[in-house]
């Protein structure tokens, strides 16, 4: 009675509870509107320190002082001269702004919550607020291929982070609502590949000195959308054009 009491106010088990995890995490529905404070409060947590995060990204940029007789040609100037900045900016922001969404989803599939996701779920926070500065290092320092390997790294490390959070709540259903389908679970930890491999690609030609390596960020939604889909999905759409 203590066990199924607890599971349906919605209220986690207590640290080193012996309650299995795969067992009574209800559906995803039960999750939305029984859930427990505590588990909300780590959902919150999350999401200010993303806020935080991409706050400071922007806070780098500050806007050019120019003097009482300066031209537009000066201002032109002095925006192009912020261009480095501006493009950091919006891939970090880009980036992370993705990141938030693929945590959010996760944490849709998850009904409950142990010892083990909480510090795998901060460590994946220290990186995000950690970003602002290989950002600003990078947008000061973007012709210099460590600055892009640091910079790049940074977000593979924050993606293997979050891959390591879903493998962990997904591994046997530990912590998954009862109506996670096991296609979902493939699923999101295939697309989970998509930042770290092609920010450590990047990371890795950035370091050897290739400072245009930056321009592979945006195969990371390209990346996404193919380990998106499911296994056979192009030998089946190439038979069908055949």
């Amino acid at each position: 009675m203590c066990s199924t009491g607890r599971r349906r106010s919605g209220i986690r088990p207590p640290r080193g509870s012996s309650e299995p995890a795969s067992g009574g995490a209800g559906t995803m529905a039960e999750r939305e509107t029984e859930g427990g404070l505590a588990f909300e409060r780590l959902v919150f947590f999350s999401d200010a320190v993303f806020a935080i995060a991409i706050t400071l990204l922007v806070l780098e940029i500050q806007a050019p002082h120019l003097g009482a007789d300066s031209s537009d040609r000066d201002l032109l100037a002095a925006l192009l001269g912020l261009l480095p900045k501006l493009i950091g900016f919006a891939v970090s922001f880009a980036v992370i702004g993705s990141m938030w969404i693929e945590h959010h989803r996760i944490f849709r599939y998850i009904a409950r919550y142990d010892d083990g996701l909480l510090w795998r779920n901060l460590f994946f926070l220290l990186v995000i607020a950690f970003m602002p500065f290989p950002t600003a290092l990078y947008s000061e320092n973007h012709r210099v291929g460590a600055a892009l390997a640091l910079y790049a790294g940074s977000l593979a490390v924050a993606g293997l982070a979050k891959l390591w959070i879903w493998r962990y709540a997904a591994a046997g259903g530990r912590l998954l609502a009862a109506d996670v389908a096991p296609s979902d679970v493939r699923r999101v930890g295939r697309r989970s590949w998509a930042v770290p491999l092609t920010c450590f690609g990047i990371a890795a030609l950035g370091g050897a000195g290739v400072s245009s390596a930056y321009l592979g960020f945006p195969l990371i939604p390209l990346a996404a959308w193919l380990l998106d889909r499911p296994k056979g999905a192009a030998r089946k759409a190439t038979r069908g054009g055949a």
